[in-house]
């Protein structure tokens, strides 16, 4: 072998034209990129900044939960007052309500009580509580001017006289009868309490079995006594001893 024969060196392979410029077009597309990008990001940065800030003016900032806390309390607070004030004055309303129906009940009770005892109250009474007669009807004697037109109760001095009926009473002086009461009842009859010594009530309203005067000797008199005279309608006097007996009553 000849050592002297140098080596032939393989020729080296050549670069290819298109990856010579492709490696740096790659890079130039990369830095492009980034730079793209930067700049979005800026624009973008700076478009959200300008919705943020101008957020409070197009929308109401959060409440914070103690504030709203705070107004729910206070409404709660009113309901609460209005609730109370209306029971309050529904419960006063309702007092007054059951006030008015007692004493309307009470009153209603009062008026059948009154109108029970009314019924129950005798409408007519004998003029003095004493039993007994001194003179009787149509007597003839020389103490009268003709005959005795009633009937004579021999009382006591100051004894009550008491009405025969219901009615209204009057006063006046008679020379044979003296004090006089005159009573005219509903029906128009009246009846005479003559000889007193004085009326206890001289005019108005009575009701039968009131005192009505006390019984004395004045008048043509020839001592203490009650003469009692009838007369129905304001007339004639009559026998008051049936009349007396028609109503269930007997004095003697």
């Amino acid at each position: 072998m000849n050592r002297g024969r140098r080596r032939t060196p393989s020729p080296r392979p050549k670069r290819s034209a298109l990856l010579t410029v492709a490696v740096p077009s790659v890079c130039a597309l990369g830095v492009t990129a980034v730079a793209a990008a930067s700049v979005s990001g800026v624009g973008s940065d700076k478009k959200d900044e300008s919705t943020t800030q101008a957020a409070p003016d197009t929308a109401a900032a959060p409440v914070k939960p103690s504030v709203a806390n705070s107004k729910l309390d206070s409404q709660l607070a009113g309901v609460r007052e209005g609730a109370d004030d209306f029971r309050d004055r529904a419960s006063r309303t309702q007092e007054r309500i059951d006030l008015q129906a007692r004493q309307a009940a009470e009153k209603k009770r009062k008026e059948a009580e009154a109108a029970r005892k009314e019924a129950l109250r005798p409408k007519f009474a004998l003029p003095v509580a004493q039993h007994g007669l001194s003179a009787m009807f149509g007597q003839a004697g020389i103490n009268w001017m003709s005959v005795h037109t009633g009937i004579d109760f021999p009382v006591s001095y100051g004894t009550p006289v008491m009405a025969a009926t219901d009615g209204t009473v009057r006063t006046q002086w008679n020379d044979a009868y003296g004090n006089m009461v005159i009573l005219t009842s509903p029906d128009g009859t009246e009846t005479w309490y003559c000889h007193l010594s004085s009326a206890k009530i001289r005019s108005g309203t009575v009701k039968a079995g009131e005192t009505i005067a006390y019984s004395g000797n004045s008048g043509n008199s020839t001592g203490p006594h009650l003469h009692f005279e009838v007369h129905p309608g304001g007339g004639a006097a009559v026998d008051p001893l049936p009349w007396l007996r028609g109503h269930g009553l007997d004095p003697n």
